[in-house]
């Protein structure tokens, strides 16, 4: 026997191995797919239930939150009701050292942080500053 049956015979049991290989795999991959399909129907079927319990409890969450959220809020008011003269003063302050300091270049900028704290402040506010009447 020369070089090439030693070769061919090597590559060709290498073949028939990785053959049997392959249809070996097939089956698990078959099986797989099964036991797959029924996991997925017990989990479907079992979901139901804990969607709704989970529905349950993030109604439950978001009452908490909003519970929550009212009283920080009126928790704020009293500060921003004493203080936030204060706060939109510093703001209006910082702003001009800004806008002095790059010759007007940040003036959009800082013009509209002026803006976004008054909102911020009077929104927070137990008594809100009315909306301006329209002229």
């Amino acid at each position: 026997m020369g070089l090439t049956d030693s070769i061919k015979a090597l590559f060709g049991g290498a073949s028939d191995k990785a053959g049997d290989a392959a249809a070996a795999a097939s089956k698990a991959g078959a099986k797989a797919k099964e036991a797959a399909e029924s996991a997925a129907g017990t989990t479907a079927a079992a979901a139901t239930g804990t969607a709704d319990q989970a529905k349950d409890v993030a109604a439950k969450a978001a009452a908490a939150a909003a519970d929550l959220a009212a009283q920080a809020k009126g928790a704020v008011s009293g500060v921003a009701d004493q203080h936030g003269d204060k706060v939109t003063d510093a703001v209006s302050s910082a702003s001009a050292f800004v806008n002095d300091k790059t010759g007007g270049k940040a003036e959009p900028v800082t013009t509209k942080v002026e803006d976004v704290t008054a909102k911020a402040v009077d929104a927070l506010k137990s008594t809100p500053t009315p909306p301006a009447a329209a002229e």
